[in-house]
């Protein structure tokens, strides 16, 4: 009986639980670093907020037309430092998650092949950075972090235009705008972890495939969804294993089938 074989199925539903949280920490992390740019990128857009009031009231506009604002100088300098404040952030979040993701994958890789006693070679960190880019839902998480900034901007613009032009005094504008950021916040976030789930479940399973395990078992969480429920604890064969994750912030995970395996 060799090592691998040895290791209990308490065992590796252990080491599957620990290395989801490991992941979940780590997007954590990331998810604060951005929370803290989202911050100063909010607090530099209010101060446009003022210089734009601030031209208002010089120029004693008590009622204006939308060409009226595009006509003001602070309007331009406002529109321009809005798509570069979102333009920096989303630059700075897809630059943080593939480094996350390579190094989820990879990590995973490589951690599971010492467990399995298979080797780690250059391949496979080829194989497993390749996990990290993987178009797996239709559009890449670069894809959908810039499709989500051009939603972000256009947002942001339409909904300042408006509560100018309808004579909001600058902190209502500037309430919206919080609340603006806090809907980008929590995309970004939702991403990064749900990418993360996908990054590490798919390098778990490829390496238990190289490895030859045939089958795993689906594990959730205890208070899980409904979509999951009806997975949870269910051993299936490897290639009628469902891709994880399930849905956004998916938290769920693969754990090998390895007593009997050949």
């Amino acid at each position: 009986m060799t090592r691998r074989e040895r290791k209990n199925a308490k065992y590796w539903r252990e080491r599957a639980i620990e290395q989801e949280a490991g992941i979940d920490k780590l997007s954590t992390e990331v998810s604060e670093r951005m929370a803290k740019q989202y911050r100063r990128s909010f607090k530099r857009l209010t101060r446009e907020i003022d210089a734009l009031y601030a031209e208002i009231l010089d120029k004693g506009l008590e009622a204006m037309t939308r060409t009226d604002l595009y006509n003001l100088q602070h309007y331009a300098a406002l529109r321009e430092a809005v798509g570069r404040e979102i333009g920096s952030l989303s630059e700075a979040q897809d630059g943080a998650l593939k480094e996350l993701l390579e190094h989820i994958t990879v990590g995973t890789y490589e951690s599971n092949c010492e467990a399995l006693g298979i080797g780690f070679s250059m391949v496979s960190e080829y194989q497993a950075k390749a996990i990290a880019t993987e178009n797996w839902s239709g559009i890449s998480f670069s894809d959908r972090i810039w499709k989500n900034a051009n939603g972000f901007n256009l947002r942001v613009m339409e909904d300042v235009e408006s509560l100018v032009v309808s004579g909001k005094n600058p902190a209502t504008v500037k309430q919206k705008l919080m609340e603006d950021y806090g809907v980008s916040w929590n995309e970004a976030d939702r991403l990064v972890r749900t990418e993360s789930s996908r990054a590490y479940n798919k390098a778990a399973r490829d390496s238990y495939t190289a490895a030859g395990i045939q089958e795993a078992e689906y594990l959730a969480e205890e208070d899980c969804c409904d979509i999951c429920a009806k997975y949870k604890g269910r051993k299936m064969p490897m290639p009628e294993f469902p891709e994880l994750p399930m849905h956004p912030n998916c938290r769920c995970t693969i754990v090998p089938i390895v007593e009997g395996f050949r």
